[in-house]
């Protein structure tokens, strides 16, 4: 009996645990269930937040596109008219009729200070209102939506000013409203809409007509419509009426009647105008519902709830880790991998047994000159189409990423002649159909045939580009191989990347001062600060160290110590002499990765007490166009600090009118390449144009390389400001410079 009581004590003892093992796992479970479901609610809402940011930027990029090629076209109109092409108001009509419909514009209006004038399409206009506003304007202007005077639309208007037959006139291109309201078009959940509002908040576009009022208010409609009395819910609509008033974006959920509504806004970039975009959570209701109903069936059914939450757990996991890998890995543009996805798929592939082994990159030469000509929109499908060109013609085992801007990167084996394939790429690469248009593309293609004891990714990629840069400019070869003669300069970059570090502790860097001259009286004007490497006796020429030190960045701590040497002797002449010559100082691009490195160049003239504007930063033409850097920013932050600037090598490059107007530039450095004597009867034309722009700008200008009288006379001929060459001085020493600025001062 005691071992059978015992027993049933036993079975009540384990059942009352079980029974509280049971109502433990049960609180657990409604715990985790009420934790589960606020983390998916804050994981919905968080994802939809992105969704909506998302929307509302791609719609506000699409707008900011759209009215950038508008007001382009009305610059080249206002461009053509006033280099006097044409006479008449219908010569410009006719001329520029046909391509109204390209940019979506109805018609052309000219129109004079009184408000009078015609049509592109026939029209008179007479005392046309508020003609004022658009006379105000000196850029290309664009008007916020108002009735058309000679239709029933509602229109935009975009206008500029000019002159013609000595009279002042408005140019005016109209787009009817609906135009931008098509881009608004869009819904998300089912419910809410797309408005285009300024920033005091009234409503320009209302992309599904829900707003009947003209000039409404968003605020206040919203207020209004439904009723708030919440002041929370208030003090949202407040705050985005204060952050769009102050340039912000946001994104915040809002409780409006029965319904929860996300809203995002996003600055439009013209006009202080914004998008705002509404979205319901109808959808994300019937979601919790359910969910609310699994959490319930959890506590009946341990098993399946854990299931279910390793199922979901995993699932989104992986959205997660897709969405992470195709942001670090995928070029958006071209859908191929990027950098980092080739060097570490690259990697690997090095590690295969695989024969015959190459590695290539392909550049497009001057493909900001493509930009500037065809736009960014269809220069993206010229990407696109060079990666599925690429793709479709090498082999099947390849990896091939577009690694930055217009250059792709390609690693692959193959067996057959490997430079008829590549005669196949550059072929079929350089001349590709892009909606129809033909376009032809000149390209630098680097090769390197990989040897089986190459294992470092970045090793085998810097001697493909090395092969690449071979090729630029030079178009009668279509790809260069690297070869003995790279390995020999890789060799030389090695030793001089080597103790390039000691050179510099060292003092071996000297600084040479080459003179400038004024074209009119001869004298000394300034110099340009030089810099020579003299190792161990020897001067190693600043064309083998000057570009290595650019591309592994040494560039900057060298420019600082040049910048430095030339504020110490600046210092010790005004002491010396009383006064000092303006120099001019080489700075490099990769200084512009950072745009406070200026302060550093601050910092070094107040040590040496050294008046900023005496101090001429020349920077490379290449620089300004270059699409990694906001070169318009950077510039604007020497000029703030009292910097002198010019603009070296100009002509070279493609830098456009339009940028060149924006920038707070002094002084344009010619290039020696147009004064030369094979050159000068060919390229007067661009050199007369270059003055044109300068004397517009109201800056100075230089011509660099002068080496015989016949350039002096021609620069004197041409009114350039000032000379600097070979003719008058070659780059001296600093005790040279010293007795040369003395006796010509």
């Amino acid at each position: 009996m005691k071992k059978e009581e015992n027993n049933k004590y036993i079975n009540i003892k384990n059942g009352k645990l079980n029974v509280w093992w049971i109502i433990l796992i049960f609180i657990i479970i409604i715990i985790l269930s009420f934790i589960y479901i606020g983390n998916v609610k804050k994981l919905i809402y968080k994802n939809i937040y992105a969704n909506i940011t998302e929307l509302s930027e791609q719609t506000a990029t699409q707008l900011n596109l759209a009215i950038t090629d508008q007001k382009r076209f009305v610059e080249i109109m206002v461009d053509s008219i006033n280099r006097g092409y044409f006479e008449t108001e219908n010569e410009i009509f006719d001329r520029f009729k046909g391509d109204l419909g390209d940019y979506n514009f109805t018609r052309l209006v000219i129109l004079d200070k009184q408000g009078n004038g015609t049509t592109s399409d026939g029209h008179i206009v007479k005392n046309y209102v508020n003609i004022e506003e658009f006379f105000e304007q000196s850029e290309v202007y664009l008007s916020e939506n108002r009735p058309s005077t000679v239709s029933n639309n509602q229109v935009n208007i975009y206008s500029k000013t000019f002159e013609l037959n000595g009279e002042d006139r408005v140019l005016m291109a109209t787009i009817n409203t609906q135009d931008y309201k098509n881009i608004l078009l869009r819904r998300l959940f089912g419910k809410g809409g797309t408005y285009l509002i300024n920033n005091e908040g009234t409503v320009l576009i209302d992309s599904f007509n829900i707003i009947k009022e003209e000039n409404a208010n968003l605020y206040e409609y919203i207020k209004t419509r439904y009723e708030l009395k919440d002041k929370r819910e208030t003090k949202k609509i407040n705050d985005m009426a204060e952050n769009i008033k102050k340039h912000k974006i946001g994104t915040f959920d809002i409780r409006l009647g029965n319904e929860t509504y996300f809203i995002h806004y996003e600055k439009v970039n013209i006009n202080d105008w914004y998008v705002v975009t509404t979205a319901a959570n109808s959808t994300i209701a019937k979601e919790l519902i359910m969910l609310i109903i699994i959490s319930q069936a959890v506590c009946l059914v341990v098993t399946f709830i854990i299931i279910a939450i390793c199922v979901y757990i995993n699932i989104s996991n992986q959205k997660k880790n897709k969405k992470l890998y195709t942001v670090a890995y995928i070029d958006p543009i071209t859908l191929l991998g990027n950098e980092a996805y080739f060097k570490e798929n690259g990697a690997l592939y090095l590690q295969n047994n695989n024969k015959n082994k190459y590695i290539v990159s392909l550049d497009i030469d001057k493909f900001k000159a493509l930009n500037n000509i065809y736009g960014y929109k269809f220069c993206n499908n010229i990407l696109k189409t060079v990666g599925q060109e690429l793709e479709n013609i090498l082999p099947q085992n390849s990896i091939t990423c577009r690694i930055s801007g217009d250059i792709y990167t390609t690693i692959f084996s193959y067996e057959k002649n490997v430079k008829k394939l590549l005669d196949k790429i550059y072929n079929k690469v350089s001349n590709i159909k892009i909606n129809g248009t033909q376009i032809h593309l000149n390209l630098s293609i680097g090769v390197y045939k990989i040897k089986k004891e190459d294992t470092d990714i970045n090793k085998i990629l810097n001697k493909a580009y090395m092969a690449r840069a071979k090729t630029k400019g030079i178009y009668d070869e279509n790809y260069y191989i690297f070869d003995t003669i790279l390995e020999n300069q890789l060799i030389e970059e090695q030793k001089i990347e080597f103790c390039m570090e000691n050179a510099l502790k060292n003092e071996e860097f000297e600084i040479v001062y080459q003179p400038k001259v004024f074209t009119n009286t001869e004298k000394i004007a300034g110099a340009e600060a030089l810099v020579r490497w003299n190792k161990d006796g020897k001067v190693i020429s600043p064309g083998k160290f000057i570009p290595l030190f650019e591309k592994n960045k040494f560039i900057i701590k060298l420019d600082l110590y040049i910048f430095e040497q030339v504020c110490k002797n600046l210092k010790l002449w005004k002491e010396k002499y009383g006064f000092m010559p303006i120099v001019s100082i080489n700075v490099s691009k990769a200084h512009f990765t950072d745009e406070n490195f200026i302060e550093e160049y601050v910092k070094i003239t107040d040590k040496y007490n050294i008046e900023r504007k005496d101090i001429d930063l020349e920077i490379t033409e290449s620089a300004t166009i270059d699409e990694n850097i906001d070169i318009l920013k950077i510039l604007n932050k020497i000029k703030e600090k009292g910097f002198t600037i010019s603009i070296d090598d100009f002509g070279t490059g493609y830098s456009s009118l339009s940028m060149l107007q924006s920038m707070p530039i002094d002084i344009i450095k010619i290039d020696k390449v147009f004064i030369d004597k094979a050159n000068l009867e060919n390229d007067q034309n661009i050199i007369n144009y270059i003055m044109l722009i300068a004397k517009h700008l109201g800056v100075k200008t230089i011509v660099e390389g002068v080496e015989t009288r016949e350039q002096v006379e021609f620069v004197k001929k041409i009114k350039c400001d000032i000379i600097q060459g070979y003719y008058y001085s070659k780059p001296i020493s600093k005790d040279d410079f010293e007795e040369y600025f003395n006796k010509n001062r």
